[in-house]
């Protein structure tokens, strides 16, 4: 009995020394008009500071901004294609999006890879520039 317990706990104890500790990752992004396809002319500016806690895989985000040319109708993180899709994933933000736009949601691990490959940005809309009057790509932070 006393081995079959001793195998178990050195089962566990591998197990748990090899499992992928978790992680709270921190990503920002600064957001202006020339970072827009095509750039769009503002005088507006913002900043996203995004964070992903690789265990529960929450993701949660605050995005300021300023100085746009109207209220913001649209916001959203975008990424690549899913697989079998040619067109680029989106994430809407919930409304309100007045500034600060503060939220999160859960994420599978094809969203967890691309945002941590560095291939997720932020957009934001207007009416005067409904494709995205400005945005940026989410970087690592330090």
């Amino acid at each position: 009995m006393r081995a079959i317990l001793i195998g178990a706990l050195t089962v566990w104890a591998l197990a748990a020394a090899t499992a992928a500790p978790a992680e709270v990752l921190r990503f920002h992004a600064r957001l202006n008009g020339a970072a827009e396809s095509p750039p769009a002319p503002t005088r507006g500016s913002g900043v996203a500071e995004v964070t992903l806690d690789t265990e529960s895989k929450l993701l949660t985000w605050k995005v300021t901004y300023a100085g746009l040319s109207g209220p913001v109708i649209g916001a959203h993180f975008k990424a690549p294609p899913e697989p079998g899709s040619a067109v680029d994933a989106t994430m809407d933000f919930t409304p309100p999006l007045a500034s600060p736009v503060v939220s999160s949601t859960r994420l599978n691990d094809i969203q967890i890879g691309d945002l941590r490959a560095g291939l997720w940005s932020v957009n934001l809309l207007t009416a005067r520039n409904p494709h995205g009057e400005i945005g940026g790509a989410l970087e690592r932070a330090p």
